[in-house]
């Protein structure tokens, strides 16, 4: 039985380890990348995809100016930003602020808001979707399960398959 146990750690660590490592590959996607990628991702969670879509983006002008640009497209009425949390609740909070990612988090839980950001090391960190450039320079879409959970998302199954999940 102890064997058992000991490869069970093993082999979990290897994961966990792994995991980490593919997220380390992969670099924060350049403001336009992210931008096309929501839009085209917004549509796999069904409880923002049937109405209005708000975005408030914590941190970062090159962002807003992206996701302005698509204001209109998959029912994206508008895009907010600052550098504080946003005082009326947003249906995605975009953390583009490393420093502010811890409270953005706590804020997204409480208030069961998508988190998205461009910095691929703050999914492992509890945001819920992620977008970088992996080593082989294609994007990637990065999906936090248990962060996604603790926000009630309700993720069409089929993200599973474009999207790298980190639990």
């Amino acid at each position: 039985m102890n064997f058992f146990k000991h490869k069970f750690i093993i082999t979990i660590s290897f994961i966990i380890i792994f995991s980490s490592m593919l997220i380390a590959q992969t670099k924060e996607a350049p403001a336009p990348i992210a931008a096309a990628l929501l839009v085209k991702v917004i549509g796999f969670e069904k409880n923002i995809s049937a109405g209005d879509i708000t975005i408030f983006v914590l941190g970062s002008g090159d962002i807003t100016n992206e996701l302005k640009k698509v204001i209109g497209q998959a029912k994206i009425k508008s895009v907010q930003s600052g550098n504080s949390l946003p005082s009326s609740k947003p249906s995605i909070l975009f953390v583009a602020d490393n420093g502010k990612a811890d409270a953005a988090m706590k804020y997204t839980q409480e208030n069961k808001v998508l988190s998205a950001t461009n910095m691929p090391d703050l999914v492992s960190k509890g945001v819920s979707l992620g977008f970088g450039v992996g080593a082989d320079n294609k994007p990637k879409i990065l999906l936090n399960v248990t962060s996604s959970a603790k926000e009630s998302l309700d993720w069409n199954p089929a993200i599973m398959k474009v999207a790298q999940i980190i639990k």
